[in-house]
């Protein structure tokens, strides 16, 4: 494995170097190192941090079909699958990118846990970054302020530990993995422990960061939506009334259709009074002619 990550090793160690050559304080350099490994891998963390973001909003329906199919674990994998499938989730999206940063984080570590050659002034705050608390405990009799680093390292973990755990079937890693890293910097040297404390931190800030982008692109989507839904009233509105005018049009042309048709039906009727008229009249006299004959 180290001889894997070893050309990985030292292009961290050149980027060590040049740090410090600017700045003068292997502290510092160690610091802006881990500054930069997050930026490089701001990408990766996050789809991490937004999988996981997912996964935790998901967990509602997840929780439901876990107590629909309690009894039958093989029907409520595929279920849990299938609804996965459906929203588009990867379970595997938190992990990947966590896979594809390991080997930084075991080069970084190899690294600082051997210390460079290069570096002599390896002092920050007063403390000698290659020495680990447990090798500092000899030379102190009472404080020793070594464990400061590891107290603050658990510290920072259990926050960053407490943002990334969405499952709840994993809260008990948001107590263990702390004590854990406790228990382990200890022994680790001083410079180690000061990355993985400067890490975690900015995973932290990464994590807030992530939280803002994210809640302004569901804003401007959620404005947008606003727009696009806005636009469809309008355009329903206009075609209402264009349908109403065109109704409105086809009511007024029946409603002449229709005068018209009983002026044609009126003139008509008096049509046929005018020319009836003259036979109404040569019957009455002809009547009347007929009653002079009777009286003669």
């Amino acid at each position: 494995m180290e001889q894997i990550l070893s050309p990985l090793v030292e292009y961290i160690r050149i980027v060590l170097v040049f740090f410090f050559e600017r700045t003068g304080n292997y502290g510092l350099a160690i610091i802006l190192l881990s500054l930069l490994v997050n930026l490089v891998t701001f990408p990766l963390t996050r789809k991490q941090i937004s999988a996981s973001r997912r996964m935790q909003q998901l967990q509602p329906e997840l929780k439901k079909l876990q107590d629909k199919y309690k009894h039958d674990k093989e029907k409520y994998n595929r279920a849990t699958m299938e609804y996965m499938k459906e929203n588009k989730i990867n379970p595997l999206g938190g992990c990947l990118p966590l896979l594809v940063q390991l080997p930084i984080i075991i080069a970084v570590f190899q690294l600082l846990r051997e210390g460079t050659t290069l570096i002599e002034n390896t002092y920050f705050l007063g403390l000698d970054l290659q020495l680990s608390a447990t090798e500092a405990a000899a030379l102190f009799s009472f404080i020793n302020p070594y464990y400061i680093l590891p107290i603050v390292s658990t510290a920072a973990t259990f926050l960053h530990q407490r943002l990334m755990i969405t499952d709840p079937k994993q809260k008990m890693m948001l107590y263990i993995f702390p004590v854990m890293i406790l228990v382990i910097s200890v022994g680790f040297p001083a410079g180690l422990v000061l990355y993985w404390t400067t890490n975690s931190i900015f995973s932290v800030g990464n994590h807030f960061l992530i939280k803002g982008l994210e809640k302004e692109k569901g804003k401007k989507v959620g404005t947008g939506e606003a727009r696009e839904a806005k636009k469809g009233e309008e355009m329903e509105k206009i075609e209402k009334g264009k349908e109403n005018t065109a109704q409105a049009v086809t009511t007024k042309k029946k409603a002449v259709q229709g005068t018209a048709g009983k002026k044609s039906g009126l003139s008509k009727k008096e049509d046929m009074h005018v020319k009836s008229a003259p036979k109404r009249k040569n019957k009455k006299v002809k009547g009347k002619k007929k009653g002079a004959e009777k009286g003669r």
